[in-house]
């Protein structure tokens, strides 16, 4: 595959968008797998378009939930485009799902043997925009938070939380992060789970390493379950449940620093 200088530029512009860049608030929301696309010249990677809105492609629902929760709180937000199966940002470039060869079995065709010129290229539109993007957000923050979904069962068991608090390091952030959402969600009979369903320390998360903990800023990983994402009623549910709890950890752990209302 060639594209001209002009084409790799344009794909890559549109890689990454950044919601209220200029807010004041301690938080910078990042949510990696927010986008379904694969730019146009890796024809959907010879999948049929279905494919292309499950769950193995985007974190369904986190689009929105990150729209809100960034105009609600006031805070920062870098909204991927791309899908994951075009390259998954949050995977190291070793990893086997950086550039995801299967779907479960069903096999991804472009990206069964890529060339050294096809990962160039896809690092250069899109994870080089977003690893930019995502720098230039970072100063002056207090905290990250990525924000994901997953899906109710994974390989025949039923995941038991609603919501999950990720986190590797502990720290005062972390700590009130999970005390305030788990209070906040018991109240509206959700539970929020303390490294569940996956477990940070046990697993790979390439943009809150590299982002936040390497330069000494408390992250979090936030994960909802995605069919509480789908309908309008549970997502302003989920949304609020969120909203007051960042908020009221930001109030009380960074009182000087400007937070919404």
């Amino acid at each position: 595959m060639r594209l001209d200088p002009a084409e790799t530029a344009a794909l890559a512009a549109d890689a990454v968008e950044c919601l209220l860049p200029e807010a004041a608030s301690p938080y910078l929301l990042i949510a990696e797998h927010a986008g379904s696309k694969v730019p146009a010249p890796w024809r959907d990677l010879g999948l049929a378009e279905p494919y292309l809105a499950t769950h193995f492609a985007v974190d369904l629902g986190i689009d929105a939930l990150t729209r809100r929760l960034s105009q609600h709180l006031q805070a920062p937000a870098v909204v991927a485009h791309y899908s994951r199966l075009f390259l998954d940002y949050n995977r190291p470039v070793e990893e086997w799902d950086h550039m995801r060869p299967d779907l479960g079995g069903i096999p991804v065709p472009g990206n069964l043997d890529p060339s050294d010129n096809d990962r160039r290229l896809r690092r250069q539109v899109g994870w080089a925009p977003l690893e930019q993007a995502i720098a230039e957000g970072v100063p002056g923050r207090r905290a990250l938070v990525s924000i994901h979904s997953f899906t109710p069962v994974m390989g025949g068991v039923r995941r038991n939380v609603d919501i999950g608090i990720l986190w590797r390091e502990p720290s005062p952030f972390v700590s009130a992060v999970l005390r305030t959402t788990q209070n906040n969600g018991k109240a509206a009979g959700l539970v929020v789970g303390d490294n569940e369903p996956y477990d940070w320390r046990q697993a790979v998360g390439y943009t809150l390493n590299r982002h936040g903990l390497q330069l000494g800023l408390p992250s979090i990983y936030l994960e909802v379950r995605n069919d509480l994402l789908t309908e309008p009623d549970r997502l302003d549910q989920v949304s609020r449940i969120l909203e007051d709890s960042l908020s009221e950890v930001a109030k009380t752990l960074w009182p000087d620093h400007a937070v919404a209302v």
